[in-house]
C-alpha cells in the first residue's frame, strides 16, 4: 500500500505541476494592455478550459494530501481494516478526477488553439484520443479498486469477533 501511495502521489504531483503551468499560460495568451486572456468571452471552450483546469489542480492537490496522509499514518491494526483502504480509495478517485479533468482541459485548449479549421474534425479527433489515458487508468486500476472495495466494505466483519456464542460454559 505504501508503494502504491508513493507512486500515485508522484503522478498527482506531476499533474498538479502541469495544470498549474497551463493555468498561468492560458491558450491564446493574454492582452498586453489589460492583462485579460485573449479568448475570454469569445468562445465557450475557454470556460470549459478554465473550469477543467481548476478542477484538475484541486483534485490533484487533494489526492496528494490523501496519499501523504497514508504515508504519514501510524499503521495501527485498526487502520489496515478501514482507514487506510478508504484513504487509498479516496485518493484514487481524486487522482482519476484529476486525470480526467486534465484531459478535458487539454481537449478544450486544443479546440481554442485550432478553432480556425473549417470543421471541428481535427480537434474532435484529437479530443477523442485525449480520453484514452483516463480510460486506460480506469481499466488498469479496476482490479485494485474492486479488491479495496471488497476488503473494506464487504469483509469488514470477517475479522471482528462475534458477540454470539455457539455454546455457553456453565460453572
Amino acid at each position: 500500500m505504501k508503494s502504491t501511495a508513493e507512486n500515485c502521489m508522484l503522478i498527482a504531483t506531476v499533474i498538479a505541476t502541469g495544470v498549474f503551468a497551463a493555468a498561468i499560460t492560458v491558450p491564446g495568451g493574454v492582452d498586453d494592455k489589460g492583462g485579460k486572456p485573449n479568448y475570454l468571452g469569445k468562445t465557450s471552450w475557454f470556460s470549459v478550459f478554465t473550469i477543467s483546469d481548476a478542477t484538475a489542480f484541486i483534485s490533484s492537490a487533494t489526492s496528494i494530501l490523501i496519499f501523504l496522509s497514508i504515508l504519514l499514518s501510524r499503521y495501527a491494526e485498526n487502520d489496515f481494516y478501514k482507514s487506510l483502504p478508504l484513504k487509498l480509495i479516496c485518493g484514487l478517485v481524486a487522482l482519476f478526477c484529476s486525470i480526467t479533468s486534465m484531459m478535458v482541459a487539454f481537449a478544450s485548449a486544443f479546440f481554442i488553439t485550432y478553432h480556425h479549421y473549417a470543421s471541428d474534425l481535427v480537434p474532435g479527433f484529437v479530443s477523442i484520443f485525449a480520453s484514452f489515458p483516463a480510460l486506460i487508468f480506469l481499466f488498469l486500476q479496476s482490479s485494485l479498486w474492486s479488491d479495496l472495495m471488497h476488503s473494506t466494505v464487504c469483509c469488514r466483519k470477517l475479522f471482528k469477533p462475534s458477540k454470539k456464542m455457539l455454546y455457553a460454559l456453565e460453572n
